[in-house]
């Protein structure tokens, strides 16, 4: 079955999240300051590292800040990778003290399929392992989407698994060109990885820890899964919808021969949790509670505090201008680099 030997693969984790200002329901520019502060406790690292988003189109009517982003280095391992992650989410909760930090895949009272966050997972192999190792992620993919929803509501009010992955805005069904950049996994331009893109964020560690495991043993398995791409684009709506439905029952009973994946992620999600909480308590409770859960591996306690639009200024002047030619050049190799 595998030989892990055979060929070397590795992982990196780039996590989305919004983040709040107290008593605001939706981000706004002051998240930059937010970047601003980690850029310069390491300019070296944070210029590749981080990255900063924004609303498109007519979604930018709702909201115009979308989320931000930290990256973690290149890892062989589940467990470097997560200790990686509990160091990057430690210096971007200190920086981001007097914020709310929301991983959730879109905000609850929206209803804007270009506003979202997300945990991208790269899975780098061989370039003669790469369609192959593509097709066998894409067949479990419904089972980790699934095991990381996070996004309950749209448009204040509850809605199923996962708005972010049932809306059609930066990701989507799979193409025939395997580099197209808005659909649920694609091979990168710019880094030559298969970049799962369809996950919502994964606060819990114990979660995310799982995710990459199941991952991992995929990308090493040797075996050429029968993946069909129209199968998966038929069978995506009702599982964004559904979450564990009869479809990605099947696919967790196929991947238990790959990886032992707990079925408890898939029927208790975090989005299930926090549905919850927002019923009981509301949406800021629930955006509380994810908030608890992402920092509670930092240690770093939650002082939120009100808006001030001085720090939106400097975010702007001491960040997002800063990076404006690192943020070309990217944008340029995402859509035209060679892999």
């Amino acid at each position: 079955m595998q030989d892990p030997t055979r060929y070397r693969v590795t992982l990196g984790l780039e996590e989305e999240v919004f983040v709040l200002e107290d008593g605001r329901l939706t981000p706004t520019l002051q998240s930059l300051d937010y970047l601003r502060r980690l850029y310069w406790k390491n300019p070296k690292r944070y210029s590749r590292h981080t990255a900063s988003n924004f609303a498109k189109g007519k979604d930018r009517q709702e909201c115009f800040m979308g989320s931000i982003e930290m990256a973690t280095s290149v890892h062989e391992s589940a467990e470097s990778l997560i200790e990686d992650l509990v160091s990057r989410r430690t210096e971007f909760a200190r920086a981001t003290q007097g914020g709310v930090v929301v991983p959730v895949g879109s905000l609850f009272t929206l209803n804007s399929p270009s506003n979202t966050a997300s945990s991208h997972i790269h899975v780098g192999v061989p370039k003669s392992e790469r369609d192959r190792v593509y097709d066998n992620l894409a067949y479990f993919a419904p089972v980790l989407a699934v095991a990381s929803a996070s996004s309950p509501w749209l448009a204040g009010k509850p809605f199923g698994s996962s708005a972010r992955m049932a809306q059609k805005g930066l990701l989507g069904p799979l193409q025939s060109d395997k580099e197209y950049r808005f659909q649920d996994l694609i091979i990168s331009k710019r880094l030559g990885t298969i970049e799962l893109r369809v996950l919502d964020p994964i606060a819990e560690i114990w979660r995310l820890r799982e995710v990459l495991g199941a991952t991992l043993a995929i990308a090493k398995c040797d075996e050429a899964l029968p993946f069909d791409r129209d199968e998966y684009n038929v069978a995506r709506s009702e599982w964004a919808n559904q979450g564990l439905n009869d479809f990605v029952q099947k696919r967790w009973m196929e991947l238990q021969s790959i990886y032992p994946f707990p079925i408890e992620l898939l029927e208790e999600t975090f989005g299930n949790h926090l549905n919850l909480v927002a019923q009981q308590g509301g949406v800021d409770a629930a955006y509380r509670e994810a908030d608890r859960v992402w920092r509670e591996p930092t240690g770093v306690e939650l002082v939120a505090k009100k808006h001030n639009k001085l720090r939106a200024v400097t975010g702007l002047a001491g960040f997002y201008a800063i990076r404006l030619p690192y943020i070309a050049y990217k944008g340029y190799k995402e859509w035209y680099g060679k892999t």
